[in-house]
């Protein structure tokens, strides 16, 4: 009699996640998982997002993380500082990967590393778009004028590499920000707290 044994399930780590996610992948791995991101986007309202962001004292990311059904905590943040692959990932990220990973339901696949990749993605760079926003009279003309990134890494043939973003503060190509009009609205959400 054949026995079956359990497949073992991926532990969710820092590398875990960063072997799951679009942003690290390309070809059909990358299409499927974006397309899994762009779903993930398309429940979420810009506009709701914006409202969200403007009455509340959360982050950008645990605005989003709310607006997706979960509680993110500190998690987002610890993750995001281990996240590309030039930094190290520690114990405390780690665990922070699988605190989200338990929070979007338990199971370590590509939907919940979109989910978890769209929180990540959301941390520093609209932290650093606010920052830089309050210096201007709106979030699109930062972006024309002063983009907060300049550069961004991607792993070509296995080394890491800068690319400049000049003129393209969301990316380009098939691996441009599919969530613009999320972080604008969480932006200019985040802006509007204390105007009225």
């Amino acid at each position: 009699m054949d026995l079956e044994l359990p497949v073992p399930r991926p532990e969710p780590t820092v590398a875990w996640l960063r072997a799951m996610v679009a942003r690290f992948s390309d070809g059909p791995d990358h299409r499927r998982r974006r397309a899994l991101a762009v779903a993930e986007l398309a429940r979420i309202d810009p506009a709701e997002l914006r409202r969200r962001a403007a009455e509340s004292s959360c982050s950008a990311a645990e605005v989003l993380a709310q607006a997706m059904g979960i509680d993110a905590g500190a998690a987002v943040a610890d993750v995001a500082r281990a996240y590309h692959p030039h930094t190290v990932a520690d114990e405390a990220a780690d665990r922070a990967v699988a605190r989200l990973v338990d929070a979007f339901g338990g199971v370590a696949d590509e939907l919940t590393a979109a989910r978890i990749s769209l929180l990540v993605q959301s941390c520093d760079a609209t932290t650093a778009l606010v920052a830089k926003a309050r210096n201007h009279p709106t979030v699109e003309e930062t972006l024309r004028d002063d983009q907060p990134l300049r550069t961004t890494r991607r792993v070509r043939d296995g080394e890491v590499v800068l690319v400049s973003l000049d003129g393209h503060p969301f990316g380009a190509g098939s691996h441009e920000c599919p969530g613009q009009a999320h972080a604008i609205a969480l932006a200019e959400g985040i802006l509007a707290r204390g105007r009225t």
